[in-house]
């Protein structure tokens, strides 16, 4: 199913022509069908946005850049086969990621209905069985519930201050999950108010043309292995 029409053909070329510029950037590839997904997912977020209000980036070119690069710039670090993305909103950084990576199922979980909505849209129309919409709050899943093995990795972009949410997720990263937050900035007094039990590691994001700071902070109970 085509999801270009909402985009006129040169929008769409920009669009195609901005995301190789940026997957080189990133030193990352996507076949043919996977990029054009991602364009397709950004294309329908931005004919929803309409009546469903999921983003205040309209243009595609920004689309690509702030939506699509920005969330493949994690996918690295990504080491779990269960992914939870919590506050996913619109479907960030989590959408993105499922398309580049298959292999892996997504959780995504806002309390948001609208959003929610949409990104059961998306799961149909796009054909895309590795993610799960589920529409509640973080506190009402129980961690076991999503993977055998009880472990997993949280990914969260710009949810929360860090102290904030070590704490939401204590009892996730008491199971051996990983906290994976994306943040435009990492503040010192948040390094701080994390309890001393947690391993704090930050990788900083770079890619050509990036147009804000970036940086992925990993938590993790203990010390890193």
């Amino acid at each position: 199913m085509s999801h270009s029409g909402f985009w006129s053909p040169e929008q769409r070329d920009a669009a195609e022509q901005r995301l190789e510029q940026g997957l080189g950037a990133l030193q990352q590839s996507l076949e043919p069908p996977a990029a054009a997904a991602l364009l397709d997912y950004l294309a329908e977020m931005a004919r929803w946005n309409k009546a469903y209000n999921l983003t205040s980036i309209t243009d595609p070119l920004e689309m690509v850049d702030r939506h699509a690069i920005d969330s493949l710039s994690i996918r690295p670090f990504i080491e779990a086969a269960r992914v939870l993305d919590v506050g996913t909103g619109a479907g960030l950084p989590g959408v993105p990621l499922a398309i580049a990576e298959p292999g892996r199922r997504f959780v995504l979980i806002d309390s948001n209905g609208k959003k929610i909505r949409f990104l059961r849209h998306v799961k149909r129309s796009l054909e895309l069985e590795n993610i799960e919409p589920v529409q509640t709050r973080l506190e009402a899943i129980e961690p076991a519930s999503l993977s055998e093995s009880g472990r997993g990795d949280i990914i969260a972009r710009a949810l929360a201050p860090l102290p904030r949410l070590v704490e939401w997720l204590s009892p996730w990263l008491r199971r051996g999950w990983r906290l994976l937050a994306m943040k435009a900035r990492f503040e010192e007094f948040e390094r701080i108010g994390v309890p001393d039990a947690y391993n704090v590691r930050i990788e900083p994001l770079h890619w050509p043309g990036q147009r804000a700071e970036r940086c992925l902070v990993i938590v993790t109970l203990g010390d890193p292995d």
